[in-house]
């Protein structure tokens, strides 16, 4: 692995931390409040918050979003990702293997994941440009058997790229790629932007080439437009100041879940900033809703205790959610509207 993509590995870590790199605008959860149920006919004891991804079980519906992997601090932020995921029962998503499939001597960094979390939903992560013309599925395959993922994420970060150092935004012919790559591959193939957003419309036509998965990550969390122009040097000052632009470029993830309408499992990642905001997602249409935020600090630090409280406080959110609207199971609350009002 060349020594600028283990740098900006390490930059991104340090940069999602910094509150002023995230969007200029909300992900549009704050418009939307539960209608209070005051006769609920249910026992608490009653809720029921689980639900399955893959053929496996989770004790609720929260991925905990693609953050790191490949360099060497990234070993112990996943093994703590790991161990909190398998103890609270919710899905690891992992950063990009690139750096594995490049260079064998960071691939514990991933592999640490499936060590830690034996049972836990864990999903792998590749980025379109690597897939686009690439008809050699074995190397990723043989990796993904390695670590024993539950399934495949394929990341869309063009604006990402373009202001990326040494970004790569050839772009073109990613459509037919991930129609090869849903074809061919053995596991599940989720595609997710980044932070931008899936809009509906890109939806419909990841759903045309046989997209199951979809991970909406909308504006409203970090902006990694505003993070590469944080990382742009001064020779290039010109699309540094160009960055600034796209402080609120994007789709607002909860602005996407309340047009869609699909039959395909959405995970709702980006801005999801405080624990009822996963509720509000899963009430729009989510099947799960996806954070990486919340977590960074944390694991980080390695603080497995903190990482494991947070995830605790976001599924007892959920549960009580649940019970103020009278709602016993996820099944019955997911995409339930009737549950939600606007307020803005």
């Amino acid at each position: 692995m060349t020594k600028d993509i283990e740098q900006r590995k390490r930059d991104h870590l340090n940069l999602a931390q910094d509150e002023g790199l995230k969007f200029s605008i909300s992900a549009g959860f704050d418009q939307w409040r539960f209608v209070h149920n005051a006769l609920p006919e249910l026992d608490l004891q009653e809720i029921d918050t689980s639900t399955s991804l893959f053929g496996k079980q989770l004790s609720f519906p929260l991925l905990i979003s693609s953050m790191s992997g490949g360099v060497q601090e990234s070993l112990a932020f996943n093994e703590s990702l790991a161990k909190a995921a398998e103890q609270v029962g919710c899905a690891l998503g992992l950063g990009s293997i690139r750096a594995a499939l490049e260079d064998r001597s960071v691939r514990d960094s991933f592999l640490i994941a499936r060590e830690q979390a034996p049972t836990a939903v864990i999903l792998a992560n590749l980025g379109v440009a690597q897939i686009i013309g690439q008809r050699d599925l074995d190397p990723t395959i043989t990796f993904c058997d390695e670590l024993e993922a539950d399934g495949l994420i394929i990341h869309l970060n063009s604006l990402q790229e373009a202001f990326q150092p040494q970004g790569d935004p050839h772009f073109r012919g990613a459509l037919k790629a991930i129609r090869h790559w849903v074809r061919e591959f053995p596991r599940p193939i989720i595609v997710k932007e980044v932070g931008q957003g899936l809009s509906v419309d890109a939806i419909q036509r990841l759903e045309d080439v046989g997209v199951q998965t979809v991970d909406i990550a909308g504006a409203g969390g970090s902006n990694w437009v505003s993070i590469e122009g944080e990382r742009l040097p001064e020779n290039q000052r010109v699309l540094k100041q160009t960055a600034h632009e796209f402080a609120d470029w994007g789709e607002p993830t909860a602005e996407v879940l309340n047009k869609l309408k699909t039959d395909l499992t959405v995970i709702a990642s980006g801005g999801l900033r405080r624990p009822l905001d996963l509720a509000k997602a899963i009430a729009l249409g989510a099947d799960l809703g996806g954070i990486a935020g919340p977590l960074v600090k944390q694991a980080v630090q390695s603080d497995v205790e903190a990482i494991v409280e947070t995830l605790l406080v976001w599924k007892e959110t959920l549960k009580m959610a649940m019970f103020g609207t009278g709602v016993a199971t996820i099944q019955d609350f997911m995409g339930n509207h009737q549950l939600l009002k606007k307020v803005r």
